[in-house]
């Protein structure tokens, strides 16, 4: 550690990698000991280890291999036995597609790509992986490139969020099957499926029979076998998942059933299918599922958290379709109940897609449509789990009641919920809503709060797009009107940059997010019904959020409001 390297890494808290860097045995590749380094040489090595992005120095002939902690989990398995070794043979399967890049730039020139799609092994399988980086030329004094320093940052996530978003959208905006039946209307959801592929390489639907005794497969794609599939492992676990209402995953697929699907659209290439997940398709008042649906998943990415999300909103849209083609039909035998069919169709679009939310500690909340024959309007809230113990918290407004309102607030919904588990930035997730809300009809102009609360730290970073402001009361009852990162309404104006702001949540502090609904009257202004919800707040700082709440319906809607109203209130532990 007394090496002349050491000295250009800070000594506080230096991290396993950089650590590794300092004690390695350099002596032992083409770099020669490191007191023999050049000053070129230990500064652009320094310049990457004290870098908070990814960053990969390549030096010499042999483009040996020096890396920083935000580089690493790039390689997957291959970290740590890559430092120290040559580019080509650890990254030997993307090799050929890297290749006349690095020649460019240590012949003088500069590369830069933007999510380009590579296929690589560093898991053990060929995985589709996306980068934005940059290649800059390290050159030692007198001009000669000496090495190449490589900034990287993967958009994997984003790029398959962005793509399973279209598809979810895409499920969304499915025409009602007034002239079809339910089998139309799940080979409808199957064809959206059937175009990607690279997501959802096979799809199977399953629905139980009017007598409940057996499940029937009505649709299928991207199946390759016809005769195995009856007595192959997947009707078990459909008879499973529709018993029991929980999730399963099937492996080993490509060994049990040979040739059952394969992807061909995947930038990785062809191969055998070997996992999928089984879910049920829930339907807001049926006591069990209705069915289940049977979806394949990529051999070229992993089966991780953000994958399953978006199987479960798929399986959403499907058992959203077999819901409003079940009521369609069960219209036509009762033309007399067709007020309570809206109902049933409102009631399945917000629980069949989006389900109940299962509140954290600390967290309360209040629902009322303003129209009385549904169950579900136009406002909406949101409390999504992310980790190291944070939190997303929305709460959103589309313009106009009713069922269409409710279509657009579900898929806005949807949408927030995944943008926050992939970005988890309030201004980053309004910026993207303002982009999807141009593509779904009758979503210009919502409103919405969006906020990360941080209980360790006591912090929540919001951003609002044109939505009421949400107020927080300190445990001595002192109201702040949270106001500093507001912008405009969503799909109001093109590429508009959304605000952030920091507010300290001391212990004790209440928070409350809500729509305008609660709030305005027509006898009274905006601001008045608002100063009027931060006196209630205070009033009742010191109850529990449930009672809190309580406290909020009964104090300021018992004049039966004409608006939806939403609102959500958090207590930070003390």
């Amino acid at each position: 550690m007394d090496g002349q390297l050491a000295e250009l890494v800070p000594a506080t808290a230096r991290t396993e990698l950089q650590r590794m860097v300092l004690d390695y045995d350099w002596a032992g590749t083409a770099l020669g000991a490191e007191e023999h380094w050049s000053p070129t040489l230990r500064t652009a090595a320094s310049t990457a280890l004290n870098s908070g992005f990814g960053m990969l120095l390549m030096w010499g002939p042999e483009l040996v291999m020096i890396y920083n902690d935000a580089y690493a989990p790039m390689l997957g398995l291959r970290h740590p036995s890559a430092l120290g070794c040559r580019v080509p043979d650890v990254w030997d399967d993307i090799w050929p597609d890297i290749k006349g890049m690095v020649e460019d730039v240590f012949a003088g020139g500069t590369i830069r790509f933007e999510d380009l799609p590579l296929t690589m092994t560093r898991r053990g399988f060929d995985e589709e992986a996306y980068f934005t980086f940059s290649y800059s030329p390290v050159v030692e004094p007198g001009g000669e490139v000496a090495g190449l320093l490589n900034t990287v940052v993967e958009t994997t996530q984003t790029v398959l969020a962005a793509r399973r978003m279209g598809v979810l959208q895409q499920l969304g905006s499915l025409p009602r099957s007034v002239h079809g039946s339910t089998d139309d209307a799940v080979a409808a959801a199957l064809r959206v499926l059937a175009d990607a592929r690279t997501d959802c390489p096979f799809g199977l639907v399953y629905l139980v029979d009017e007598d409940g005794a057996a499940a029937r497969l009505v649709a299928r794609q991207g199946i390759g076998v016809d005769d195995d599939l009856a007595a192959s492992v997947i009707p078990d676990q459909v008879r499973e998942v529709i018993a029991t209402g929980q999730t399963q995953t099937v492996t080993g697929l490509a060994e049990r059933l040979p040739g059952l699907s394969s992807v061909g659209a995947s930038p990785a290439g062809q191969a055998d299918v070997h996992t999928a997940v089984v879910l049920p398709l829930i339907v807001a008042g049926r006591p069990a599922p209705v069915g289940a649906v049977v979806l394949g998943t990529s051999p070229h990415l992993q089966l991780d958290q953000e994958y399953r999300i978006f199987l479960s909103l798929a399986a959403g849209q499907v058992a959203a379709a077999v819901a409003d083609a079940q009521a369609v039909e069960s219209e036509r035998r009762r033309a007399e109940e067709r007020a309570q069919f809206f109902t049933d169709v409102a009631v399945t679009l917000q629980r069949a897609v989006l389900g109940p939310t299962v509140l954290p500690r600390d967290f309360a909340v209040h629902y009322e449509p303003a129209t009385g024959t549904l169950e579900v309007g136009g406002d909406w809230y949101d409390v999504v789990d992310l980790p190291d113990g944070r939190y997303g918290v929305v709460v959103g407004d589309v313009v106009g009641r009713g069922l269409a309102s409710a279509a657009v607030m579900g898929q806005l919904r949807s949408a927030g919920r995944a943008l926050l588990l992939e970005s988890r930035s309030p201004g980053h997730v309004l910026s993207a809503l303002d982009r999807f809300a141009t593509l779904v009809p009758g979503a210009a102009v919502s409103t919405v709060f969006c906020a990360v609360i941080d209980p360790r730290d006591g912090i929540l970073r919001y951003s609002s797009a044109g939505h009421p402001p949400a107020i927080v009361v300190d445990a001595d009852g002192r109201a702040t009107f949270l106001e500093e990162a507001g912008s405009l309404p969503l799909a109001v104006v093109d590429d508009l940059e959304r605000p952030e702001a920091d507010v300290a949540l001391a212990p004790g502090s209440t928070l409350l997010l809500y729509t305008d609904g609660l709030v305005e009257r027509r006898d009274q202004g905006l601001d008045d019904g608002m100063t009027r919800a931060a006196e209630v707040l205070a009033e009742g700082r010191h109850l529990p959020p449930a009672e809190l709440a309580d406290l909020l319906t009964e104090k300021l809607l018992d004049d039966a409001p004409d608006d939806d109203v939403a609102f959500l209130v958090y207590r930070c532990g003390a």
